[in-house]
């Protein structure tokens, strides 16, 4: 961690010798090209501090799209395409890998872009007002705290890996350092434990301090930090720790908030218009920001674009033929018959999804299926509810508890597929990761379906242990 800074300052430097493309960004003026005495003398600039954190949350390597990526081809459904080298394939990836050394890199610099914000934000009192302050802080730990959650959901073990969590997690950051060489930048990894501690006190601090959106939803509504957003993200999160009330709970806040539902009129609505009622949160982009042609999800995913992800028959063939997440969001491409494409994303303007309402009746549905004894009828409702959605045929109860879980499972993959949950959903529920296309079974436990620490970092501090097997 010790070259944060100096990775940060080349970064900006590349982006004033091309000014014209960065002012093209959705969030314009990042902070950073100013001193910090300057950024934070006026309101004015205060705000425009703020966006720069949403403009390096936009990391072309990391939440400009490729976090959601690599998530999904180390699934099932995705394929295992080639563009990506050895990241899909598990035993063959290496700790030099650059793919996974930018993410982290990418990853770790909005942590900085966060803590920078947020030391001199508290450093400069009375610029604005207190509930200004207190909303800027919060979107600042939502911030860190969603990147947090994929770091340390791809670089470590799953939650319940090892008893109450003690195995090896990723580097917590939460402050800036004046000088990136100093000793307090030599840390070594926190347990997987203290990172989800730190993720949830940072999003309950948002969630005080935050309110929900506009019922009429605006850019804002959406792509900025609101209250629904750190609750869908503490969602998550306990039904990542297997804390299923806790899980409930928040799915109910949602619920109940009356700011939120699904599209009527089908499941591409969300993928087209990004600032329905069923968006909770999403990455804003636009043409002209970082991803572009090289990392957006239209292009990965897109054979209009570049095309590097073809998606898996299996995955279609979960639904049935009149289904709308099948008739609508997968294609063929004439140029290469029986070739099966998502249309989730079809070009480099594309927002990426990060919270979605579906995913919160889905959860609700987990949640209680595991918390009751017995095959519990509101549970299969909210399968159902997701389901009509999209015209496809209601789930019959299952005759088991465990069958509901599975049915719900199922359901998330269909539904949520292709939008960063794909290696996640197999390691949180303790499964293996099944055989598919070139890549053998990997199993729970398993060394490689984690990702290594770059190399790089470990040479340079050396207090950063290795994902054992690399």
């Amino acid at each position: 961690m010790k070259k944060m800074r100096l990775l940060f300052n080349i970064g900006m430097v590349g982006c004033m010798l091309t000014l014209g493309s960065c002012e093209k960004q959705i969030f314009k003026e990042p902070y950073a090209y100013l001193s910090p005495a300057d950024a934070f003398s006026t309101p004015d600039k205060i705000s425009k501090a703020a966006t720069g954190m949403y403009d390096q949350l936009q990391n072309a390597n990391f939440f400009g799209g490729r976090v959601l990526v690599y998530a999904d081809i180390r699934g099932i459904d995705a394929g295992v395409p080639a563009y990506f080298g050895d990241v899909p394939k598990f035993n063959t990836l290496l700790s030099t890998n650059s793919y996974v050394n930018d993410a982290w890199r990418g990853a770790y610099r909005t942590i900085y872009e966060v803590n920078v914000f947020l030391k001199n934000l508290a450093a400069n009192p009375g610029k604005v007002s207190d509930a200004q302050a207190a909303q800027y802080t919060a979107e600042g730990k939502f911030i860190r705290s969603l990147v947090y959650f994929y770091l340390v959901n791809l670089w470590a073990q799953p939650y319940k890996f090892t008893s109450g969590a003690s195995h090896l997690g990723v580097p917590l950051i939460l402050t800036a350092s004046d000088d990136p060489f100093s000793a307090s930048n030599q840390v070594p990894r926190n347990t997987v434990a203290e990172v989800y501690n730190q993720i949830e006190k940072d999003l309950l601090e948002a969630e005080a301090a935050l309110n929900y959106p506009n019922n009429t939803r605006a850019f804002a509504d959406v792509a900025r930090a609101t209250k629904g957003a750190a609750q869908g993200l503490l969602m998550r999160l306990y039904l990542y720790k297997g804390d299923y009330q806790k899980a409930l709970d928040y799915a109910n806040k949602l619920i109940t908030s009356g700011k939120y539902a699904m599209n009527t009129d089908g499941p591409a609505t969300a993928f087209r218009n990004f600032t329905t009622n069923e968006s909770i949160f999403s990455v804003g982009m636009s043409g002209g920001d970082n991803p572009n042609t090289n990392n957006a999800l239209g292009q990965h995913y897109s054979p209009d674009g570049r095309g590097d992800i073809a998606i898996s028959p299996d995955y279609v063939n979960l639904m049935e033929a009149t289904d709308k997440r099948r008739t609508d969001l997968v294609r063929t491409y004439a140029p290469a018959p029986g070739t099966l494409w998502s249309t989730k994303y079809v070009g480099v303007a594309d927002w990426v999804p990060v919270l979605r309402y579906s995913e919160v009746l889905l959860t609700k549905a987990e949640a209680l299926a595991n918390l009751n004894t017995a095959v519990d009828a509101d549970a299969v409702a909210l399968v159902n509810l997701v389901r009509s959605r999209s015209n496809a045929t209601p789930i019959a109860a299952p005759a088991t508890k465990q069958g509901l879980i599975n049915a719900v499972i199922l359901e998330r993959r269909i539904e949520l597929a292709f939008e960063g949950q794909g290696i996640l959903d197999f390691l949180r529920t303790g499964r293996n990761i099944p055989a598919h296309a070139t890549v053998n079974e990997q199993a729970y436990g398993s060394d490689y379906v984690v990702f290594p620490i770059p190399k790089y970092e470990t040479d340079m501090n050396l207090k950063l242990d290795q994902n054992h097997g690399y």
